[in-house]
């Protein structure tokens, strides 16, 4: 009786073992490298929302192990990095890259667009799924987007005072890409180009007045305690979307369930930034209203100014040219169908 219980004991140990070893096999264990540190609204929206979420759709499958403030790779290494599977997911600024994505680059030049994040994503989907280009340059690079999200719109941060945008001109002002400066240098201000993490020393010392950026970075990283001058809109979106991107063929390489549990959670990941997103850009108008700075909504005249229709055309030409130099031969088709489809955004 005593060896059969012995055996009985046995028996379940064995078994408890195996089941133990079988559930530390089907874990998936994935990194997430991100080059911002956590406590702005995209950074906090990631931790605390989508990585969960993805946990939860996979029920508890999926384990990520995350990185943060670019203790992995920085911003313009992060795109190789998980194409090379150093991480298996990762967050890609797609300005960092205007060799690899050159179609990407196009969305600077509609300094006008949605309001709404829902919209926005709208327009991000559609031209994923109309303008192949978009796709085949990611492709190239080993990688696949599972989830958008976008800065609050573009806003200018001045050492002066701006009641409108006219109030520029003369002054250096800083953006983070060549559009950027054109729009600026179009507006009557000196263009100025400044690295990120220099841009508080530089509106400090006068290096530069002001800065054009959007809203939420440069309230993240202070700028507007120097430059306590704000001119906003909703209306001048982001364009440029935040990618958060996988591993092409580890994505393909993962069970169906597992995909479309990552899939799922990056879908109610996006529904649940529209609302982030409208909340952050109250909560940052109202944080600098309470510390003293001045607020300035842009007018319709402001915002057709800063747009300037005519330039704009000039620059999306030269985009076209530039593009088809760099070897995206469809860049004119690419430029049809994005203004098309940004036109039918704006819309909604």
């Amino acid at each position: 009786m005593c060896h059969f219980k012995k055996c009985t004991m046995a028996l379940v140990f064995l078994l408890a073992l195996g089941l133990n070893t079988l559930c530390l096999a089907d874990t998936i264990k994935m990194k997430y490298s991100d080059h911002d540190p956590p406590g702005g609204m995209r950074t906090d929206f990631v931790k605390n929302t989508w990585l969960p979420e993805i946990e939860n759709q996979t029920t508890g499958q999926v384990k990520i192990q995350e990185f943060w403030g670019g203790a992995l790779m920085g911003s313009k290494e992060i795109l190789k990095g998980i194409g090379d599977g150093v991480t298996q997911m990762g967050f890609v600024y797609p300005g960092h890259y205007p060799g690899q994505l050159p179609a990407h680059t196009i969305l600077k030049l509609f300094p006008r667009g949605p309001s709404k994040f829902e919209n926005m994503v709208w327009f991000y989907r559609k031209i994923y799924a109309e303008v192949p280009e978009f796709k085949t340059e990611l492709e190239n690079a080993n990688v696949m987007t599972v989830m958008f999200t976008a800065g609050l719109p573009g806003a200018f941060t001045g050492k002066n005072p701006l009641a409108g945008i006219d109030d520029v001109k003369g002054d250096k002002w800083r953006a983070g890409d060549k559009w950027g400066l054109r729009f600026l240098e179009n507006a009557g201000a000196v263009p100025v180009s400044v690295p990120w993490g220099d841009v508080y020393m530089a509106l400090q010392t006068g290096t530069i007045d002001g800065c054009f950026t959007n809203y939420d970075g440069l309230h993240l990283m202070k700028f507007d305690e120097v430059a306590p001058n704000l001119l906003v809109s909703k209306s001048l979106w982001y364009a440029m979307p935040f990618l958060h991107l996988i591993n092409l063929d580890y994505f393909n390489g993962l069970e169906e369930n597992v995909q479309k549990g990552i899939l799922k959670a990056s879908e109610i990941a996006e529904q649940k930034f529209a609302q982030t997103y409208e909340k952050a850009f109250d909560q940052v108008m109202s944080e600098q209203k309470a510390a003293g700075y001045t607020v300035t909504e842009m007018s319709e005249a402001d915002i057709a100014k800063w747009e300037n229709a005519d330039k704009l055309e000039e620059l999306q030409a030269i985009w076209v040219e530039e593009a088809e130099k760099a070897g995206l031969k469809t860049a004119a088709t690419v430029m049809a169908k994005v203004k098309a489809i940004h036109a039918e955004a704006t819309a909604r």
